[in-house]
């Protein structure tokens, strides 16, 4: 068994790769969290599907008529938009209790705390996976095609998961320290999905003269890294790419700031 002093040592990147050759452990207890959520319901996870569904079919129905949309390019279009912004939301969110919901753990078992932000990541893969279900089922009732161009989506969601893996590392370290960190960040979410084409698209406000809305949001590049490759079969405007890459390596230098400036007090602080 690999051994950690979490009261004492700093974590390094060696830290995070011995972690991460836990999987076995961190994924279990992702996916106990899955199933604590759903405990003594008769759907279990199923639950998940049928209110990502019943929700995207009550917004797009709605949304689709007010903003005058095809329904088969507006509907595929939001449920991706929905599915992605809820992996990003969670991430910061839910992200910032990562330390504080492994209290337990971290106290009583020698596991690099580093394992509990691996784990916190494995609930938000599931939704977003089950989320995918919904979007090709979407795209086979409006007989959309779904090219070979949409592996393209494969190394954007790569680069996805550890933009938010990122979040995860920065607002658990500071959730330990500021615990109305989850408060400030949900209203934060809650105006910044209102300023992001989820719901609308990227074209209507252009249109409209409101492009600097999306152009000036990285959140909308990193949902394009993922959604557009989906949508178009195609790969990503070189520019969505760019500064998706650029904000991987500001997220990782912040990450790596805040791991080297809190992660020894995280033990004391719980």
């Amino acid at each position: 068994m690999i051994t950690y002093n979490s009261a004492s040592a700093r974590p390094s990147l060696a830290e995070f790769v011995s972690a991460a050759k836990l999987w076995r452990v961190w994924l279990h207890m992702g996916l106990q969290d899955v199933k604590s959520r759903f405990r003594s319901s008769a759907l279990g996870p199923a639950w998940i599907l049928i209110n990502l569904a019943a929700v995207i079919g009550a917004v797009g129905l709605i949304y689709g008529r007010l903003f005058h949309q095809p329904m088969n390019e507006f509907l595929p279009f939001l449920t991706l938009g929905i599915v992605i912004w809820t992996f990003i939301s969670s991430s910061l969110v839910e992200g910032s209790m990562a330390f504080i919901a492994a209290e337990g753990y971290i106290k009583q078992f020698p596991f690099p705390k580093t394992i509990y932000l691996y784990r916190a990541i494995v609930p938000y893969t599931i939704v977003f996976a089950i989320g995918l279900v919904v979007f090709f089922v979407c795209m086979a009732l409006y007989k959309r095609p779904v090219g070979p161009g949409a592996l393209w989506a494969v190394p954007g969601f790569i680069l996805f998961v550890i933009i938010n893996f990122f979040h995860i590392v920065i607002v658990a370290h500071v959730g330990v320290r500021f615990r109305d960190l989850p408060h400030l960040l949900g209203s934060l979410i809650q105006i910044a999905f209102y300023l992001t084409p989820v719901i609308f698209t990227g074209t209507m406000l252009k249109e409209r003269g409101l492009d600097f809305v999306y152009m000036f949001n990285p959140l909308y590049y990193l949902i394009e890294i993922v959604r557009y490759p989906l949508l178009n079969s195609d790969a990503p405007p070189m520019e969505v790419v760019y500064v998706a890459l650029g904000y991987c390596v500001v997220a990782g230098i912040i990450a790596t700031l805040v791991v080297r400036k809190m992660s020894q007090r995280i033990v004391y602080v719980l």
